[in-house]
């Protein structure tokens, strides 16, 4: 699948993901209020971790909320961007590839109780910048965060699975520059999806 470059066709992905993902009142300001003129596109050279997540046997729910509070913690500290994700995912995107590999790595640490499957992709990526509830928020578009679940698909469980750009020369464990708009911007996108937010922003806290 090639990148989306056209307005017309990245403001159709924003408004599917904010539809499937964020609260309705959030998609009705953005498309149907005076949120669409916040909205902007730009493309970066970016590092996507997708995270797929399943209790282990006789687990408890404490140990997925645990789960939640340690990703949302660890994404932070190493200055990634937290997407919320439908069934039992999570997305994560970084400018720094060494910070993403670092994250993954603590996050399989820190996953007592689940099994996970990670995978880390680099590559060019459209970012969308929306204004919501008064705040600057970022969420990634395009083919990137796709092939990030399909190479998590290809882990075996308990598992990671780093591609092969992203220890590219010029790539790994460098910084691509991160704009004041990236730097700006709330980290934890979850924030905005409703009784999560809560805690998510009892992580960020912890974490600072």
């Amino acid at each position: 699948m090639e990148e989306i470059n056209d307005e017309a066709l990245l403001l159709e992905a924003l408004s599917d993901k904010v539809l499937h993902q964020l609260p309705p009142s959030v998609w009705k300001n953005l498309f149907l209020g005076e949120g669409r003129q916040g909205i902007v596109f730009e493309q970066r050279q970016l590092t996507l971790v997708h995270v797929d997540a399943e209790l282990k046997a006789g687990a408890t729910s404490e140990a997925w909320e645990q789960f939640c509070l340690q990703l949302q913690g660890l994404a932070a500290r190493n200055q990634g961007r937290l997407d919320p994700y439908v069934n039992a995912t999570a997305l994560v995107t970084f400018e720094d590839p060494g910070a993403a590999v670092r994250m993954a790595m603590a996050l399989q640490r820190a996953a007592a109780g689940l099994d996970l499957r990670i995978g880390i992709v680099s590559g060019p990526c459209v970012l969308a910048f929306i204004r919501a509830q008064g705040r600057l928020w970022c969420t990634p578009l395009g083919s990137q965060p796709e092939r990030a679940a399909r190479v998590a698909a290809s882990a075996a469980l308990g598992g990671m699975v780093i591609s092969p750009e992203t220890h590219a020369p010029g790539i790994a464990l460098r910084r691509t520059g991160a704009g004041a708009e990236f730097q700006d911007s709330e980290i934890n996108l979850s924030g905005l999806a409703g009784p999560a937010g809560e805690a998510a922003q009892a992580a960020d806290a912890a974490a600072s």
